[in-house]
């Protein structure tokens, strides 16, 4: 198969470093396209632009050569080179040529050896998170398994596994970040897809597990969300779940099979380790039941801990009710599990108003990042989000003080001990390697 594509790239809106994120492309034989131009990208979360471009290039029949005009609209924050690109590939099904040039495009292309021992795993992926886990499956010496995943034009999603997965350990690699239904349903049809293909294990990877605020009745007649989608995801056939930094800790006991959380505190505090402000600097947990995730950090960092009690009036809303440890003249490094609105923040001048210094570091494992969060960041006493990279948080959304850091190295120590049946609880040492 022959493939020609042009790279999109894009960046943070108000400027900043462009970064490839995507491609166009089409199929050609004897020199002539055979099939219109596709759009393969990593925009799920930004899916009003996704239609818009892919509507431009079908009403317009846009050529290769003209698909700038698709992206005309945005061009402050997205822009396609112009240098058209050739990819041949013998045998292989379209899907796997795609995993071959969005690598290349990605900056993926290295491939590190595996062990004869490690022929019957197998790595697929979703669309809600490619680049980590293109990086995820190349550290572990093998390419993205071939996946076609089709969105219909009545909205429904058609998943087809492109080479045999019979008696090999699969392991699916899809967090469900916004849009959350629509990639939650994608890995339930992986996890059917591979069921059905006879796979010997099935092991689906979720780096930011779906609804897991939502897992008690806080109210009568509430639905308890986590719970069904851990029924939805043993049903369909996942005989093992692996997750990092959950909300509630307590979903673990919601599955039947075996459940694996994985920690980003020890990728995360390595970031901070040995960075001069932490002389002056104190572990800050937003609240009791984030207690136990401030404590390694201050452990791993060898800081005090200070917490923040509160109460929730709303969804949007919250009131801190006393802070117990001490704040005076200290750097807050504010730690917490998933950072949306941002409402964590609103906490932040109650720290200010005790003798804490306007210089506040926040240590977040999951950016889902809604348009308040990202304002309250321009606040000038935010010195720097860090976030890890379970959600794949698109350009447009990257402030300038967003740091992402990278957990591919942990999911693939954890994929390689789970499959030889070797112990992970090393991941959870303050000292734990990256995994390079």
């Amino acid at each position: 198969m022959k493939l020609r594509y042009r790279i999109l790239q894009a960046r943070w809106s108000g400027g900043g470093e462009w970064q490839n994120w995507g491609f166009f492309y089409e199929a050609v034989e004897n020199g002539r396209a055979v099939t219109p131009v596709l759009f393969h990208h990593n925009m799920d979360e930004l899916h009003w632009v996704v239609h818009h471009v892919t509507h431009r290039i079908r009403s317009q029949h846009l050529s290769l050569e003209q698909v700038e005009e698709a992206t005309a609209k945005y061009d402050d924050e997205y822009r396609v080179l112009t240098e058209i690109h050739i990819h041949e590939s013998a045998d292989a099904p379209l899907s796997a040529t795609i995993n071959d040039i969005e690598s290349h495009v990605l900056g993926l292309d290295d491939i590190a050896p595996h062990d004869d021992s490690e022929e019957t795993m197998c790595i697929l992926a979703g669309r809600a998170n490619r680049p980590l886990a293109q990086a995820v499956a190349h550290r572990l010496g093998f390419p993205l398994s071939a996946v076609s995943i089709t969105p219909l034009p009545d909205s429904e999603v058609h998943v087809q596994i492109d080479e045999p997965v019979r008696q090999k350990d699969v392991f699916i690699i899809q967090p469900c970040s916004a849009p959350v239904n629509d990639h939650l349903v994608e890995l339930l049809l992986l996890v059917d897809a591979c069921r059905r293909a006879s796979a010997h294990s099935i092991t689906a990877v979720i780096p930011y597990f779906p609804y897991a605020r939502q897992e008690r009745m806080a109210r009568g007649r509430e639905a308890i969300s986590a719970r069904m989608v851990a029924s939805m995801l043993e049903i369909m056939g996942a005989g093992r779940v692996i997750y990092v930094d959950i909300h509630a800790e307590a979903i673990q006991g919601f599955f039947t099979v075996p459940v694996d959380q994985l920690p980003s505190y020890p990728t995360l505090a390595s970031y901070f380790r040995g960075q001069p402000f932490l002389k002056d600097a104190v572990i800050v947990s937003p609240d009791v039941g984030r207690t136990r995730l401030a404590n390694k950090y201050a452990q791993a960092l060898d800081l005090p801990l200070v917490v923040m009690q509160k109460r929730r009036e709303n969804f949007h809303k919250v009131k801190v009710t006393s802070v117990v440890g001490d704040v005076e003249n200290k750097i807050p490094v504010l730690i917490d599990d998933v950072i949306a609105s941002g409402s964590v923040l609103g906490q932040i001048p109650v720290l200010f108003d005790l003798g804490a210094r306007r210089e506040v570091h926040l240590a977040i494992t999951h950016p889902v990042l809604l348009p308040t969060a990202l304002k309250w960041l321009d606040e000038d006493w935010v010195a720097e989000l860090v976030v890890a990279d379970t959600i794949l948080v698109p350009q447009a959304k990257r402030h300038p003080k967003l740091k992402i850091v990278n957990i591919s190295g942990m999911l693939a120590d954890a994929i390689r001990g789970i499959y030889h049946g070797e112990s992970i609880s090393p991941l959870w040492k303050f000292d734990a390697p990256p995994g390079d």
